[in-house]
């Protein structure tokens, strides 16, 4: 419920959503975090999506770290997805999704630098926007 989140923000409340989730049916079920949250980033009409992983952000030559692709250009978004493999498809097809939907840019940052956030925030990754 976007209302009930902006309710949270605008009372200095960081609200955290994980899958599983729970279908209409009230059965738990396992979603796609990565796809979730680019859905919850348009719904707020996020400035930002950040996408942590165990990688340093989307790679031309996947395991090559050398090989970062710094930024993409957010109308070659698609494109993107030549260079994503395994799990990284999901996040690109996430970061997609958000874009259309209005999400000003996306960053794929490396979850295991320290302060992965502030480190992404500061263009460390890679940024679609």
């Amino acid at each position: 419920n976007v209302a009930l989140l902006n309710l949270l923000l605008d009372n200095d409340y960081l609200p955290v959503v994980t899958p599983p989730a729970i279908s209409t049916e009230s059965e738990a079920i396992n979603v796609d975090g990565d796809r979730a949250a680019a859905m919850i980033a348009a719904a707020l009409r996020a400035e930002a999506l950040i996408i942590l992983s165990n990688v340093p952000g989307l790679l031309r030559q996947f395991p090559d770290e050398s090989t970062l692709i710094r930024h993409i250009d957010p109308k070659r978004a698609e494109e993107a997805m030549a260079h994503a493999e395994g799990r990284m498809r999901i996040k690109v097809l996430g970061a997609i999704e958000a874009l259309e939907k209005g999400v000003g840019k996306v960053i794929f940052g490396d979850a295991r630098v320290e302060q992965p956030v502030t480190a992404a925030l500061a263009g460390q990754g890679t940024v679609i926007g």
